[in-house]
């Protein structure tokens, strides 16, 4: 009698739409990465909470900070441009 293992895995994906201020306002709270972040948080608000989700604290501040300068660059080169200071 063959035995068959079969294992499924559900990973969804969220998309979130962010002003132009929002979006400058993440990039300036991760700018100094996820350690020192962590650290301020762990001493003024403790373990317990974020510690189960530390992996993923580590994993957006990286998502934030290769995926929103591009963006927001742009946006200003094109700001420059529509005001003729290009």
């Amino acid at each position: 009698m063959k035995v068959t293992k079969s294992t499924s895995r559900l990973e969804p994906k969220f998309t979130l739409e962010l002003s132009e201020s929002e979006a400058n306002a993440l990039v300036a709270m991760t700018m100094y990465g996820h350690t020192p972040f962590l650290k301020g948080f762990y001493t003024k608000l403790g373990k317990s909470y974020m510690q189960p989700y530390e992996a993923g604290v580590i994993s957006l501040f990286s998502t934030i900070g290769s995926e929103l300068p591009p963006h927001i660059r742009r946006i200003k080169d094109a700001r420059k441009i529509l005001e003729g200071k290009s």
